[in-house]
């Protein structure tokens, strides 16, 4: 099958596209000339054929899809997700004027359907553990711009016959994971003895395996006929900061100091960050494989022999 990734150099994407190579699947992608992301591609990069155009270039990505004419596409790109990524408008424009490009390049060419990451952070905090069918809350101008890319994609499924489904992304960790997130900092420093930062203890999250965030991206790809839904990809079992660095803790043996609640406190940090994931299973027929200590395990082992990438 003939596969277009948009974000292919990124975290996800890039854990995506070595799945679809191993499947043997035709990849595409699309990647900005001034990347700096293509580490991630690097032991893939003959197998796969990318694509240099920017995703805010309306008439480069229309020219490249049409030319591509891929089977499916797998809408990753992100920006403002990063504490670092602080512009609101390039937030809104990647998320909401590139989607409406997109998807419009893709009904022209003839695209069977689109596959969309959007965020839990559209919910805002909850008290909860978090339901597609509710009120969404963004608390960023990135949470907004992922609201409107969800609303567009149902739109399209709706009135212009392109089935769009949506998969609300949790807190994904794993492989190629960018270096500044939680996941990267903490491992490479308790691998290496170095002092630690860190926010409250009482700090939760769902997270949930890349591995598992793939496999079911690959088979939403698969259900065209869910087009216009929505679903929380989460483990449905959310963690504490003190569990995660805990289980990092005992599984490198570290000697790092913990400095807790020397982190500055975000907006979104809260102690109840959880999906309800009762539609993921019942609809799509997916649910999260990795154990939490598992995915721990296999994601430290990756960091200890690929530490080069990381290297400042």
């Amino acid at each position: 099958m003939k596969v277009f990734i948009t974000g292919i150099s990124g975290f996800v994407g890039a854990n995506l596209a070595h799945k679809l190579v191993e499947q043997g699947h035709e990849i595409h992608g699309l990647v900005r000339a001034q990347s700096k992301n293509s580490w991630r591609l690097e032991s893939i990069r003959n197998q796969i054929t990318i694509h240099e155009g920017d995703i805010l270039d309306k008439a480069k990505v229309s020219e490249i899809i049409t030319q591509v004419k891929p089977e499916i596409i797998y809408h990753l790109v992100v920006y403002g997700a990063y504490p670092f990524q602080k512009d609101a408008e390039l937030a809104l424009q990647t998320t909401v004027m590139a989607t409406l490009h997109l998807l419009q390049a893709a009904k022209a060419a003839g695209v069977k359907m689109v596959v969309s990451t959007g965020s839990s952070s559209e919910y805002g905090t909850k008290d909860h553990p978090m339901h597609e069918d509710e009120r969404v809350d963004p608390n960023s101008y990135y949470a907004v711009g992922k609201v409107a890319q969800t609303l567009l994609g149902q739109h399209f499924s709706n009135t212009e016959d392109l089935p769009v489904i949506t998969l609300r992304l949790f807190s994904v960790y794993g492989p190629y994971e960018e270096p500044t997130r939680l996941l990267p900092v903490l491992i490479l420093n308790a691998l290496n003895n170095r002092d630690i930062p860190l926010a409250s203890p009482d700090t939760a999250r769902d997270f949930i395996y890349v591995d598992d965030i793939v496999d079911a991206i690959i088979q939403a790809g698969n259900r065209p006929d869910l087009g216009g839904q929505v679903f929380n990809l989460g483990s449905g079992k959310q963690q504490t900061l003190q569990t995660l660095v805990n289980t990092v803790m005992s599984e490198t043996k570290s000697n790092s100091k913990l400095l807790w609640n020397t982190y500055p406190k975000r907006p979104f940090d809260t102690n109840i960050w959880v999906a309800d994931t009762a539609k993921l299973k019942t609809d799509l027929k997916f649910e999260a494989k990795t154990p939490f200590a598992v995915g721990i395990k296999k994601n430290i082992d990756w960091f200890r022999n690929n530490q080069q990438f990381y290297a400042k």
